[in-house]
């Protein structure tokens, strides 16, 4: 008996040798979004505008630091530790990891509209020390946290219907 007959022939191609994949282990993929800088660029925008409030604030008497300008008691801009976060999860919603990406733009869609209406409960938007420029610059910083709120929604939006267009099968990883 010739051992040829038990050697590979040309004719099978090279998939018919591989291993079986283990239905645990080598079939794990982590789902992808194709990434999406405008929550990202959006977010960088309201963080410089939220240092330049600082800087105005101290300009013109309503902070004495530029640490006062960026604290809690802040009128034309952000804490730094919720500019901090917000920055991170833009980030995040801007990747390629759709789970952790949904959750960031659903976190941000929601924390910008509270954002802005905590500015009716903390005094911020009825602060009487504020001039007709403070008050036009706090509507830039307004109109940028809905910005920022409307391009995560928009994210968030888009992710889910790219989850809703993939088969039933390949959706079993999200």
């Amino acid at each position: 008996m010739t051992t040829s007959q038990n050697l590979p022939t040309r004719d099978r191609s090279a998939a018919d040798f591989r291993m079986p994949s283990h239905p645990e282990r080598g079939n794990r993929t982590h789902p992808s979004a194709a990434p999406e800088r405008t929550v990202m660029v959006a977010a960088v925008v309201l963080a410089a505008v939220s240092v330049g409030g600082a800087f105005v604030s101290v300009a013109g008497g309503l902070a004495d630091t530029l640490l006062d300008a960026m604290g809690p008691t802040g009128r034309l801009s952000i804490p730094v530790p919720m500019m901090l976060a917000q920055l991170v999860a833009a980030w995040v919603a801007s990747g390629r990891r759709r789970r952790p990406a949904l959750v960031a733009s659903a976190l941000l869609a929601v924390v910008e509209p509270v954002c802005i209406v905590s500015g009716f409960f903390d005094g911020g938007y009825s602060d009487s020390a504020r001039t007709g420029a403070h008050t036009a610059y706090q509507g830039l910083l307004v109109g940028m946290l809905a910005v920022v709120g409307v391009m995560a929604a928009r994210r968030f939006s888009h992710l889910r219907r790219a989850q809703a267009r993939r088969p039933i099968g390949a959706r079993s990883g999200t």
